[in-house]
Formats: structure tokens, C-alpha cells, sequence
């Protein structure tokens, strides 16, 4: 009797339900939404209490032992405390051993190395405000060019280590400054050859806080004229210093690039051949000529190319090819092709096997095609052995062959007279 009783139940509520259905669905629905509530609230709460228990787990304990009437509770006090190298014991950092005096040097080099870039942050927020600088567009006869050579492009981090300077009054050099800088540290190959300085020059040279001040007082009020100033080099002086509140600058690449738009490139080599300048690169001081030359091409207008009359010259390397490979410590490559073509010489880029001589410097790119030698190099040894036309010969050995060319050259002169 009871199971019918239940049956009949069971067919009653079914009933009911697919009536109402709706009704069940949406509680079904309720029951859902309240339940993913709860478990958000829960998943958030263990999440704060994760990183809380984090928190706690790497703050040192001091434990401090009280006694109670029966003398059976200890008392735990969590005192949260700093951890820096002062309150860390030695022997907690590098060894079970306190009394170890080696740990114990360990432990003073790194205090000393925490408190130096605690100063050197210190100093970054108190220094003084950067000049200003003014960039100037009128025509200027008094003024200074200058140039500087720099152990990279980085203007916070490298450093410098060569400034030099011209002072123009009326047009007329009156006063030149050359300091080479002592950077505090060996500089790389690459950059030694890119300069021309070496670091025997440089270990002899002052520092910059000393150049510094002679340099300000060197420049006084005057302009400075300079080539990509703007963005390189006064960046380095204000990074490096200079305590000028006011900068006046008149920077000659953005000039040459407006009055000269149809140039392949705007780099001061590159103005240096077009307007027929003789005068080595290689040196800051060299460079500051040459830039001062091509500010007053450019202030007076005067943008005809010109040409370099080489009639007189006599043409020792006619009909002769030359390859340079390498940079070179004596001078700068671009010096070195000026010289060969002066002489009749054709100067190309790659070593074919029409190449007469290679000239061949010291690489210091990073991306050799075996990681020692230049394609050039590697290409001039391939023909050597297939018809030994090309010869491979150093910086020292082209002055030689030019030296001998003179030489053979004068002979037959005095012959003649």
C-alpha cells in the first residue's frame, strides 16, 4: 500500500513540474548564480590570505621564551623587520661559519656595492637642472667649433675621451683647445681604431673633471658650431658636467641638409669631398677644421662643388685597382682613398680578380664571414693562389710603395736636368 501511496506521489509532483517547468528552471537558474558568487568570494579571500602567508614566510622571527605559572607556554612574538645586509648574519649568506674572514669580506664588498648605487641614485635625483640650449639660425662670424670622440653613442653611459676646439673671431682662427680624457678603463679595439686614440694616449691624459672647467673657460660666451651637436655631442657635454646655464649651438647638419637636399648623405666626410677640402679626418681636432670650412660654405651660400685639381700630382697608380679592407690607426679610410685616387689610382669596394693591391687593415667588425677574415681578405687569398696578381699589403706598406714612387720620380727628374 505504501508503494502505491509513493507512486502516486511521484506522478502527482511530475506533474506539477512540467506544469511549471519554468518555475523549476528559473530556480535552478537562482541556485547557480548564488552559487558561483560564493565560490568568487571564497577563490578572492584565499588569494589575499596566499600572499599575506608569503608576506609572513621570508620576514625573520624573534622568538622570545616567557614562563607562565606552571612553566609550560611559550610565547612566539612576530617582529617583522627589514631585510637588508645589516641586520643578516654572515654565516646566514655564505657559510655556517661566522668567524670566516673571507665570508666576512664577502659581506663588506656587497654593503660597499649597495651604498654605491644608493649614491649613485641619489646624485641622478639631485642634479642640477640641464642647460638650455638655444638653437641659432643667423649668420655668425665669431664663434667656436668643436668636436669630441666618444667611447660609444650611449650619452649616459660612455664616456668621453677627446675634446677639441676652434675659436673663429672675425673669421680668423685665433685659438685652438685639444685635450685627449683618461675615461677610468681600457677602451676596445674597435673604438681605438675608429678614433685613432690609443690607450697609451689615454692613461696619460687627465680626467674629465679636470678638461672640463679649461674647456667652459675656452668657450666662454661664444656660439658653438659643430656638426650633429644637437643631438650627439652637446647631450654628451651635459651628461658629462658641463655647467653652463645657456647653450647658444648652431648645428651644420641640418643646415647642409636644407641647402644641399640632393646629397647622397649629409656626414661631414661627404661635405668635406664636395666642397674640395684637404685636411685628414681621424681626429677630432683635424674634423673641427674641415666643419669650420664647410659652416662658412654654407652661411655665404657658396654650394658649388669643388673640384681638386690633381694636374700637378703625378699619377704613380695609373691604371692600377685598389681594395681597402680593415680600419687603420695611422688614418681614417676615407683619407686613404683620397690619396690613392690623388695619385691616379681606382679605388673600388670589392676585390675582384682585376684587383692590383689590398689594403689591408685591422678588422674589428663583429660579423666576419669566418669570424677572422674580411669577404675582401678571404677573396684576394683565392686569387693569390689562382694567378698571384693581387698583393695584399698593410697601411705601412702602401707608404712605402708611395714613398719609392716619389723617390723613383725625383731620380728621373734630376736625370733629366
Amino acid at each position: 500500500m505504501d508503494k502505491i501511496i509513493e507512486f502516486f506521489i511521484v506522478i502527482i509532483l511530475l506533474a506539477i513540474l512540467i506544469q511549471y517547468w519554468w518555475v523549476l528552471l528559473l530556480a535552478v537558474g537562482i541556485f547557480l548564480l548564488v552559487k558561483s558568487i560564493i565560490g568568487f568570494k571564497k577563490k578572492k579571500t584565499k588569494k589575499v590570505y596566499d600572499q599575506e602567508s608569503d608576506t609572513n614566510t621570508v620576514t625573520p622571527m624573534t622568538i622570545k621564551e616567557e614562563s607562565s605559572p606552571d612553566k609550560r607556554i611559550n610565547v612566539v612574538e612576530v617582529k617583522k623587520e627589514k631585510t637588508t645586509p645589516e641586520n643578516i648574519e654572515p654565516h646566514s649568506l655564505y657559510s655556517d661559519k661566522p668567524d670566516n674572514k673571507d665570508v666576512t669580506d664577502k659581506l663588506s664588498f656587497y654593503k660597499d656595492s649597495i651604498s654605491a648605487e644608493k649614491n649613485d641614485y641619489t646624485n641622478k635625483i639631485e642634479s642640477t637642472p640641464s642647460p638650455h640650449v638655444h638653437k641659432l639660425r643667423r649668420k655668425l662670424t665669431d664663434f667656436v667649433v668643436f668636436d669630441i670622440e666618444t667611447t660609444g653613442l650611449n650619452k649616459f653611459e660612455d664616456k668621453i675621451i677627446q675634446i677639441s676646439a676652434i675659436k673663429y673671431v672675425k673669421d680668423k682662427k685665433v685659438a685652438t683647445f685639444n685635450e685627449y680624457i683618461n675615461p677610468g678603463f681600457h677602451i676596445d679595439k674597435k673604438i681605438m681604431f675608429l678614433t685613432g686614440i690609443s690607450n697609451n694616449t689615454l692613461e696619460s691624459s687627465p680626467t674629465l673633471s679636470t678638461v672640463m672647467p679649461s674647456f667652459e673657460l675656452f668657450i666662454a660666451d661664444f656660439p658653438l658650431v659643430g656638426h650633429n651637436i644637437i643631438r650627439f655631442d652637446i647631450p654628451f657635454l651635459i651628461n658629462n658636467g658641463i655647467s653652463k646655464k645657456d647653450i647658444s649651438a648652431l648645428d651644420t647638419y641640418p643646415l647642409s641638409d636644407r641647402k644641399l637636399p640632393d646629397l647622397k648623405n649629409h656626414k661631414l666626410p661627404t661635405l668635406k669631398k664636395y666642397f674640395g677640402i684637404i685636411n685628414r679626418s681621424h681626429n677630432a681636432l683635424n674634423d673641427c677644421e674641415t666643419n669650420a670650412i664647410v659652416y662658412q660654405h654654407l652661411r655665404d651660400d657658396k654650394l658649388d662643388p669643388v673640384t681638386i685639381e690633381h694636374s700637378n700630382t703625378q699619377q704613380f697608380f695609373s691604371g692600377k685597382r685598389f681594395c681597402v679592407t680593415g680600419e687603420f690607426m695611422e688614418t681614417s679610410r676615407e683619407d686613404l682613398v683620397d690619396v690613392i685616387t690623388e695619385y691616379g689610382g681606382k679605388y673600388t669596394h670589392s676585390v675582384s680578380r682585376l684587383t692590383d693591391y689590398l689594403i689591408d687593415g685591422t678588422q674589428v667588425s663583429g660579423n666576419l664571414t669566418d669570424g677572422v677574415h674580411s669577404s675582401s681578405e678571404l677573396k684576394a687569398m683565392q686569387f693569390q693562389k689562382e694567378n698571384g696578381r693581387i698583393q695584399i699589403i698593410s697601411y705601412k706598406d702602401f707608404c712605402e710603395l708611395l714613398s719609392s714612387k716619389n723617390y723613383e720620380d725625383n731620380n728621373i727628374h734630376s736625370q733629366n736636368m
